[in-house]
């Protein structure tokens, strides 16, 4: 009786641990997400003057990054995961080492944001000849008005 006890507990106790684990995994944020979401904002920032949030962004998105990168390499990543990389982190995981993929992936995520500032409009249409309207000012402005609409200052380090 004593052993079925035992058994009984040992048995929910493995079933509650597994199911805490499972919820702080999905609980998780996708760090492939987390580094192209801070590059991009760290852009944002960079092109709005502000030096300050561009540099704390690109710390939490190469820190992300480490963490994506080296996940994948060492397959400590789920593929599900991987799968719900944006796609402009997947077409750069190759080279040589980690900081190289993730300079690649930063290269491209602000090139992303800076053409979504200068190249496109609010609905994300081409800009025809975006040089001729796009002074200083109004770049500021842009930059601004897309830090703000996707929530960067929301983008923090992992805990």
């Amino acid at each position: 009786m004593v052993k079925q006890s035992l058994s009984a507990v040992f048995l929910i106790f493995t079933i509650q641990t597994f199911l805490v684990e499972s919820a702080n995994a999905e609980n998780k944020p996708n760090q492939a997400r987390v580094m192209w979401s801070a590059f991009s904002c760290a852009a944002y920032a960079e092109m709005s003057g502000n030096k300050q949030e561009q540099e704390r962004l690109f710390k939490v998105g190469y820190d992300a990054g480490r963490t994506f990168v080296d996940g994948v390499k060492n397959k400590t990543i789920s593929e599900t995961e991987v799968k719900d990389a944006p796609i402009g982190v997947l077409m750069h995981m190759n080279g040589p080492t980690t900081d190289f993929i993730i300079g690649r992936i930063f290269e491209v995520a602000t090139a992303d944001a800076y053409n979504k500032v200068v190249k496109e409009d609010s609905a994300g249409l081409p800009i025809i000849d975006p040089f001729k309207w796009a002074d200083d000012k109004l770049k500021v402005i842009r930059a601004e008005n897309k830090y703000h609409s996707s929530n960067c200052t929301l983008i923090r380090a992992k805990p």
